[in-house]
């Protein structure tokens, strides 16, 4: 056993006790060790003070050495001070649980500063809470109020340390309600508070409010910015994200890892491929260590990017991977419409001892569902609760359906949802209407509509779907029935909107669109499209306009499809060499699939185009859908 430093006798007190955690800390496998330590403390009397019996104290129970922490307590005279070293060390630590233990057990009435540690202890249980799939934000929601009514009780809650632990407190339960009643009681709100004010609003949701609050701030720190950049990405507003990513940098705001997944995750709702390899450029050119975390969000961008062969790259050269990654790289090879690379990776995982779960069936679901292996899903499904004990959510039976449905095989879809031990949701009626439109099953397609609209009368996707069945099969009055349905009911076709990525700037364009700089110029590469394609024997498909128009009308009003005008554009601004890539909110129609086909055959460019269901990768003529989607 090494003795104490020869140099510990002849310092000062409070050069020994700046010690004390090191020392402490390094007696961490030894108790006996601990006790040389303590012993040399008493014999020197440098655990006379109070202050210095409290830090010792604290030090212990930040280590490893708890029970020797709440054996020494009794042996002087209770102080606040030494309790409250506990409770520090212990809201610290990484068991904030136990801090609760300890104030119950508290033989003085708690200060300002037992409330400001026991915050700190809720805070930290919450954010736990919030990282683990365990359903327990009910039990720190109460919590949380607990602490802050006791606070309250004892005549501290209007102290400012304890109040800005309280708005953090509620922004880690999420409760924004009572994060905005603690921040209202706040004279002087420090930046932490603020900041804490600002995750909470962020995190809510009302990101207008929050940026308010971000705008007004005379100071912002690192976390301000990254959580007013994870609130817009939170709701899908990646646009600004990735403005007030352009402004934090201008700003000289250090980068984090933080601010990085954040930043890719907006590229991948925008189908932002350029700005994601450049945040990837970034990374490697500072050397930045890959993390899970920063690994796993490299993989999902370039997964929802359309390039699956820089995501498995991505995902192969990662050291350590967690469920999040098999997943996110599950899900990208499913949804680019590669099915069975898709279950042979899930196959890779199973063998690797990583446990699926709800989420990751999903994506093997759908991967079978793509690729038409019906069999193999069935197998899948059925080990989710005889092998993986994994429940089936109703999202499971929504692919199952999809799967018989997609193969044609309508009867055994409709079976299977008639032998589900739960009722049927959106979900499942949805992807059989979907199955009825691909197969042009007209009255299963009404079934399934009136199902639909039992569960969601104001679906305009259904209403759309059901309306292309009745024009497949030339039912001119169903089609009016529907629109007068839509009209009835209030319900509007969402419209369409396509982005495109040129130079690192994101290009959006809507249905009939005419407000881009390039219009012009897009009209005349329009009108060439059509011709070429017309030399082909290419004619607008307009079974699948719903309005009651001229039939040259709806050739022009189909013409105009955000789609088209986004192709257009890439077709006039990227290199020929350059994969052109387009990102829809909607599904594509069948019209505007088939061209695209067509122009990626007659212009000789690969196209990558997303739409709200999976990637369609055109080359040569050909989709990767097959042509069902």
């Amino acid at each position: 056993m090494a003795p104490l430093p020869r140099r510990l006798v002849p310092l000062r007190d409070s050069a020994t006790l700046l010690l004390l955690p090191s020392l402490v800390a390094a007696s961490s496998q030894s108790q006996f060790r601990l006790r040389e330590i303590h012993a040399h403390l008493l014999v020197s009397g440098r655990l006379a003070s109070p202050s210095h019996h409290a830090d010792f104290v604290a030090s212990l129970a930040s280590s490893s050495h708890l029970s020797y922490a709440r054996l020494l307590l009794p042996q002087r005279p209770a102080t606040l001070l030494a309790h409250n070293g506990l409770l520090r060390a212990l809201a610290r630590g990484p068991c904030p649980g136990l801090a609760f233990a300890a104030f119950r057990e508290l033989p003085l009435a708690p200060d300002h500063y037992s409330f400001t540690f026991l915050v700190r202890a809720a805070t930290s249980l919450a954010a736990a809470a919030s990282a683990t799939p365990v359903p327990t934000d009910v039990a720190v929601n109460l919590l949380a109020g607990s602490v802050h009514a006791a606070a309250f009780q004892h005549g501290h809650a209007t102290d400012p340390h304890v109040q800005s632990g309280a708005v953090s407190m509620y922004a880690a339960v999420g409760d924004v309600g009572a994060v905005r009643a603690a921040f209202a009681e706040i004279v002087s709100p420090d930046v932490v508070c603020v900041t804490a004010m600002l995750g909470a609003l962020s995190a809510g949701g009302d990101v207008d409010t929050a940026r308010e609050l971000f705008d007004g701030m005379p100071q912002r720190d690192h976390v301000a910015w990254n959580a007013m950049l994870t609130g817009y990405v939170r709701v899908g507003r990646s646009r600004e994200a990735l403005g007030l990513f352009d402004e934090m940098q201008k700003a000289g705001v250090a980068v984090s890892e933080v601010t990085l997944v954040s930043v890719l995750t907006a590229c991948a709702q925008m189908g932002a491929l350029e700005r994601g390899m450049w945040v990837h450029s970034y990374v490697c050119s500072r050397g930045m260590r890959v993390s899970v975390t920063l690994g796993t969000a490299l993989v999902d961008m370039y997964s929802k990017c359309g390039v699956v062969t820089m995501s498995m790259e991505v995902f192969e050269t990662m050291r350590e991977r967690n469920i999040y990654t098999w997943t996110s790289a599950l899900s990208g090879l499913a949804m680019n419409g590669m099915g069975e690379e898709c279950l042979e990776l899930f196959k890779r995982m199973e063998s690797a001892g990583m446990e699926p779960n709800g989420v990751t069936f999903v994506a093997v679901l759908r991967g079978c569902s793509v690729a038409g292996l019906v069999e193999e899903g069935r197998a899948c499904f059925d080990s989710m609760k005889d092998k993986h004990k994994v429940e089936p959510w109703l999202e499971h039976y929504g692919c199952m359906v999809d799967l018989y449905g997609r193969a044609g095989r309508l009867d055994d879809a409709v079976d299977f949802i008639n032998s589900m031990p739960v009722e049927p949701h959106e979900g499942v009626w949805g992807a059989l209407l979907n199955a009825s439109r691909i197969h042009n099953n007209v009255d299963l397609g009404k079934h399934a509509m009136h199902k639909l609209t039992e569960i969601e009368s104001k679906n305009d996707a259904a209403h759309v779907l059901l309306s292309n069945i009745y024009a497949e099969s030339h039912n001119w009055k169903g089609v009016s029935k529907v629109r007068n349905m839509m009209k009835s009911k209030g319900v509007k076709k969402m419209p369409g909107c396509s982005a495109i990525e040129v130079d690192g700037k994101v290009h959006e364009f809507f249905v009939g669109s005419k407000s881009h700089p390039r219009y012009k110029d897009i009209q005349t590469m329009l009108a060439e499209m059509s011709h070429r394609l017309r030399l082909q024997g290419y004619a607008a498909n307009t079974k699948e306009v719903l309005f009651d128009i001229e039939e040259e009308e709806k050739e022009g009003a189909i013409s105009l499809h955000s789609e088209k005008l986004a192709l257009a554009f890439g077709l006039i601004t990227l290199p020929e060499d350059t994969v052109i890539r387009i990102v829809k909110n909607l599904r594509v129609c069948k019209d505007c699939h088939d061209y695209t086909k067509l122009i990626s055959k007659v212009f000789d460019r690969e196209i990558v185009m997303r739409d709200r269901n999976r990637f369609h990768h055109f080359k040569h003529g050909a989709c990767s859908c097959r042509d069902y989607w």
